[in-house]
């Protein structure tokens, strides 16, 4: 799977500023397989801030049945 918020590709842990994921990313699920779906899930393990993660993991992002040869705009 790969992530991109413009240029910038998203690896486990990477941090980003609010005003740089305004958009969604453009996501794309490597394989040829059609049918095989996956979920992708975007959430704030520490909302509203880290120094005050008072509701944690808030969902930003749902997507479903993304089918593994397409990009995320296939999902449903």
């Amino acid at each position: 799977m790969r992530i991109n918020y413009g240029e910038k590709e998203i690896t486990n842990g990477t941090g980003l500023r609010s005003s740089a994921v305004l958009n969604a990313p453009h996501v794309e699920i490597e394989g040829h397989d059609q049918a095989r779906l996956y979920t992708l899930v975007m959430v704030d393990p520490d909302a509203p801030s880290p120094s005050k993660p008072e509701y944690r993991e808030y969902l930003h992002w749902l997507v479903t049945d993304i089918p593994e040869s397409a990009d995320v705009r296939f999902g449903g």
